[in-house]
């Protein structure tokens, strides 16, 4: 079943086996050797940090990237992988494969901090209109603009997070679905919104944090237009609609 791995609530404590494989597997998916003492690293090639500047700027135009690092959580990537076995085993034997799809949450640095530690945590979830998940889009701008801005924390962080996902349930609020949903029915390991802006994750380990980019704006200037529809992010404990 897609949904067998609900809650942890923390990364588990693991053996040093396992966390030195993940971290090799790590050091493969980064193409990089990122010191292992150091679960965030600057120590970025340019041609990473131009690559991902320009996939920010693509759909968040108006902010500046001051800095990025890469995030080396092995551990948490381990239990990312075990999980993404899991989710092969349960689509066909693996027949149909897990795609693996690049997002953004926003959110402050105090909880992208916290969040090495204890994940995405998917239980702040107070008010929802996809369920009891968190939420990610791809559009950075539209990731940034529905974050919460009741902390009082200036300074925030886009999490580029590889998400796991092998079935969708569309949610059409026009038909009032999504207010009373704990989790997608069925086989759904994802819902996501009608134009495709908004993806909600309900287990742990569904997510892996590769990079932080910290910004600032340019432009104090948003697009309302930018995605066709303005509440549809069900924040949860920081970020209204389910976005943490």
């Amino acid at each position: 079943m897609a949904q067998t791995t609900r809650s942890y609530g923390t990364i588990p404590t693991l053996s040093s086996e396992f966390s030195m494989h993940a971290m090799a597997l790590l050091r493969r998916r980064h193409n990089a050797s990122p010191n292992a003492r150091q679960q965030l690293d600057s120590g970025l090639k340019f041609k990473d940090i131009r690559r991902i500047k320009r996939e920010v700027y693509e759909t968040f135009p108006d902010c500046y990237v001051d800095w990025i690092e890469r995030v080396n959580v092995p551990q948490m990537y381990g239990m990312y992988l075990l999980r993404k076995e899991e989710m092969q085993l349960a689509v066909n034997s693996g027949a149909n494969g897990v795609d693996e799809m690049l997002l953004y949450h926003v959110t402050t640095k105090s909880r992208a901090l916290e969040s090495l530690k204890s994940g995405l945590d998917w239980r702040r979830t107070q008010r929802s209109r996809y369920g009891c998940g968190v939420s990610f889009s791809d559009d950075a701008e539209y990731a940034d603009k529905y974050a919460d801005n009741s902390t009082g924390e200036d300074e925030r962080v886009i999490m580029i997070c590889s998400v796991l996902v092998t079935e969708v349930y569309e949610v059409n609020h026009k038909w009032n679905e999504g207010y009373n949903m704990i989790i997608p029915p069925g086989q759904a390991d994802t819902t996501v919104s009608r134009d495709g802006c908004v993806y909600v994750k309900y287990n742990d380990f569904d997510f892996y944090p590769l990079h932080f980019v910290y910004y600032s704006y340019e432009s104090d200037d948003y697009d309302d237009n930018h995605c066709d529809f303005h509440y549809n992010y069900d924040y949860d404990h920081d970020n209204y609609y389910n976005y943490y």
